[in-house]
């Protein structure tokens, strides 16, 4: 599905994240469970606003995940902590909210979790072709324009040609949710690069 949504805090009406246009896969999680969930309930063209409880956006807030970190392992990386950086340990990302005494407090909740949010939805369109659905879930990794590829299918064989110079990591998630939604087999990535009246031309 090809998705639009807007989001803001339903206290104080700060705005969140929004999109007028983004493939998704339904029912996967790849959105907040509150969004997916309404989504997976809706149709083409239908527009709809929910208002999501903490359980069913970005989670309530849990006190085991306020951590006193000692400030002997921010010198160890070059780095001095102060209230409000942001860091990343152990595959967390946390703010810190206090230093004192040689110790750091951080806050390792998502920024959002306790909040109650409302968004936002519409359905734009049902993706039906696999070589539309290659092309989204591409998309949606890279953030590549859908005509800025060129996809071929033959038996359960994918090419598909991109610009240059998508970072590998994307691509390899591309692929595996090629081969893992659409029962593909292989898929193989080609750069082409054009001589430069011709990238001109192309603009």
């Amino acid at each position: 599905m090809r998705v639009a949504f807007s989001g803001k805090l339903k206290e104080g009406g700060q705005p969140l994240d929004s999109s007028e246009s983004t493939p998704l896969v339904l029912g996967e999680r790849w959105v907040i469970v509150g969004i997916d969930d309404a989504l997976l309930s809706m149709n083409v063209g239908e527009k709809k606003t929910i208002e999501l409880e903490p359980d069913k956006a970005f989670g309530p807030r849990d006190a085991s995940m306020i951590r006193l970190v000692p400030e002997a392992e921010f010198k160890k990386h070059g780095t001095k902590p102060y209230p409000g950086m942001m860091i990343n340990a152990d595959n967390l990302h946390g703010r810190v909210l206090t230093v004192s005494s040689g110790r750091v407090k951080v806050d390792f909740n998502h920024p959002l979790s306790g909040k109650t949010v409302i968004y936002d939805l519409s359905i734009n369109e049902k993706i039906e072709k696999p070589e539309d659905k290659v092309k989204a879930l591409l998309e949606y990794y890279s953030r590549v324009h859908v005509k800025d590829l060129k996809v071929t299918i033959h038996n359960k064989d994918v090419e598909v040609i991109v610009p240059p110079m998508i970072n590998s990591v994307m691509k390899k998630k591309a692929a595996d949710d090629i081969m893992k939604y659409l029962g593909m087999e292989n898929v193989k990535f080609s750069e082409v690069y054009l001589r430069r009246h011709e990238e001109e031309k192309k603009e």
